[in-house]
């Protein structure tokens, strides 16, 4: 029997659902990611400090509600900040991180797949594992018409290529909600179609290493020679155009066309 396609608002309404209640289970994976992405997340955030330079004085908007924290906060400054969340629970962590900083802050609860903003409203737009929960198409097609001449986005997001984390997906279900879609090619046609965009790739690799890592030293010592060694290999690797689909995350830096 075929099964019945899920409406966006039902697949919005489960994704609010599961963050409202917090059901995610993730506490194996975190163990995971402590060693294979010790090092990559070095890398990542020397690249985001860099990218995010260019949002100072600009008028900003998140896809989510308190990225912003460990992103901007004391780094740089813009001119103002909105932030939309479907869960009202998710929204709530980010008010309740919004005081005292040096630029205005509006929260919005509002769906990323309908954006209720005027045109060219923003110069910029970011995100942290955003994408992936949402449709490609029509977000992006309200992305671009949220953004000025010129503006940009930042988002770093899973990827979905690799027949073996294609796998690991499949099995550890209860790490994720159960329509988000980490990103494949056809999400990377999508957004090309509106943005001229770079990309920086992280985590083959160091996914091994940092899994045989994780068994040899548990939760601790992450600054080891087994993570070290997929780091390493990652960076070669990530210079070398087709096996770009081998990696686990990606950093999108693309300007509006």
């Amino acid at each position: 029997m075929e099964t019945k396609k899920k409406s966006l608002e039902e697949i919005n309404q489960t994704e609010k659902e599961y963050y409202n209640e917090g059901k995610l289970e993730r506490t194996k994976i975190k163990i995971l990611r402590r060693h294979s992405f010790y090092f990559s997340y070095k890398r990542e955030k020397k690249i985001l400090n860099e990218l995010l330079q260019k949002i100072e004085n600009k008028k900003v908007l998140e896809i989510g509600s308190y990225t912003w924290i460990p992103w901007i906060k004391g780094k740089v400054n813009p001119k103002s900040l909105d932030c939309i969340n479907i869960s009202e629970r998710e929204l709530q962590q980010g008010v309740d991180n919004a005081n005292k900083v040096p630029f205005t802050i509006n929260f919005h609860l509002m769906d990323a797949n309908n954006l209720t903003f005027p045109d060219q409203t923003f110069d910029v737009v970011f995100g942290s594992a955003i994408l992936h929960h949402l449709d490609i198409k029509k977000s992006i097609n309200h992305i671009h018409r949220v953004l000025k001449p010129n503006g940009f986005i930042i988002f770093l997001e899973p990827l979905n290529m690799n027949p073996f984390f294609k796998l690991y997906r499949i099995f550890n279900k209860k790490e994720r909600t159960p329509d988000e879609h980490a990103l494949v090619s056809k999400d990377f046609k999508l957004i090309r179609e509106k943005f001229t965009f770079q990309h920086y790739f992280f985590d083959f690799f160091s996914v091994i290493t940092g899994y045989i890592s994780s068994k040899i030293y548990g939760d601790k010592n992450y600054d080891n020679w087994f993570n070290k060694l997929g780091y390493k290999l990652d960076l070669f690797t990530s210079k070398i155009s087709f096996l770009h689909v081998l990696f686990a995350r990606t950093i999108i830096y693309g300007t509006k066309k």
